[in-house]
């Protein structure tokens, strides 16, 4: 039978792939009178978020100065985060991400599993995402037919994807979305295992999961790995938050203590609202802890980030979980 031997959740933030110097150019986007940015159980705009926050010391904590030294410990997070996944030799890989209107355009899936043979990375996809030539992975349709029909058995209807759907981000080519993308190029050096990309709609409502339905998805997800009959080891990946797009160190450090101790109560517990904009992607990491039972958590880094005065950023986190088997 499949064991699963380790898990990660990392993030996927542009940033870090951007010079420290360029990072208040997202500031610009914060300040767009289009963007709602949540915080505190509801959306704010810019200037009123501005107001709310502005005894946080933001001034200096998103100075070129900190802005280069929280860099530079991403960085290394994203080193010890390689080397922990090249030492888990892993046979093959399940991806949790999601999907933020790059390929999905017209409809707007829960959950879906690709079923497809071989996925793609390349240009015209940013370097921190893809490689600077095209490249094919291979993916694991076997693996992924077994956990769509096991999943069903635990009463989840998921999409089959079959094909990737053109990205709208990337001049309409078959690339990967960036939060799988990420984790193939950053993680894995363009050289992954066969792998089973999950997605799940994070961000847009009316079909968001809930985080109790998310965390019986992460139950459901697990016995159905562990239930496919391969002597394979498996790693579990998901990549995402923690607070974004308004950085709030408070709520990290919550969700941080139940990381830890693998509370998925205290998960279920939190509004609702709080699980919105980028920190949406917590509902991607509960899966690994129920696919790394009984596994300590190491975290590498925390790292807060920020760009603006109004605390606009993102939590970083670099965490795995190895069974040292």
């Amino acid at each position: 039978m499949a064991e699963i031997v380790f898990g990660m959740a990392v993030p996927h933030s542009g940033i870090l792939g951007k010079d420290p110097d360029t990072w208040p150019e997202d500031r610009e986007r914060d300040m767009s009178d289009k963007r709602e940015m949540w915080y505190k159980l509801r959306p704010w705009k810019f200037k009123e978020l501005a107001e709310e926050r502005k005894n946080g010391g933001f001034d200096k904590l998103s100075s070129p100065e900190e802005r280069r030294k929280r860099y530079d410990r991403c960085q290394v997070a994203l080193e010890k985060c390689r080397q922990a996944w090249a030492d888990a030799k892993i046979d093959v890989a399940v991806i949790l991400g999601k999907d933020q209107k790059e390929i999905f355009m017209d409809f707007s899936p829960t959950l879906a599993i690709y079923t497809g043979e071989e996925i793609y990375n390349g240009p015209p996809g940013r370097s921190v995402y893809a490689p600077s030539t095209p490249m094919t992975h291979k993916a694991h349709p076997e693996l992924a037919v077994h956990l769509i029909e096991s999943l069903k058995k635990s009463g989840f209807d998921l999409t089959d994807l079959f094909n990737w759907p053109p990205n709208t981000w990337l001049n309409n080519t078959n690339i990967v979305p960036h939060a799988y993308g990420f984790i193939t190029h950053q993680i894995m050096r363009d050289n992954p295992p066969p792998s089973v990309p999950v997605l799940m709609n994070c961000f847009y409502p009316p079909t968001q999961p809930s985080m109790p339905r998310c965390i019986e998805f992460g139950a459901a997800l697990a016995e159905a790995i562990r239930s496919w009959p391969k002597n394979l080891r498996v790693g579990v990946i998901a990549s995402g938050g923690l607070t974004h797009f308004v950085c709030d160190q408070e709520q990290d450090a919550i969700f941080l203590d139940l990381l830890k101790r693998a509370d998925l109560d205290g998960f279920a517990k939190i509004d609702e609202r709080i699980y919105q904009s980028g920190t949406s992607e917590l509902k991607l990491y509960v899966p690994i802890l129920q696919c790394m039972e009984g596994t300590p958590m190491t975290l590498v880094e925390y790292c807060p980030c920020y760009r603006s005065e109004a605390g606009t950023g993102e939590g970083m986190a670099f965490m795995y979980w190895a069974s040292g088997k």
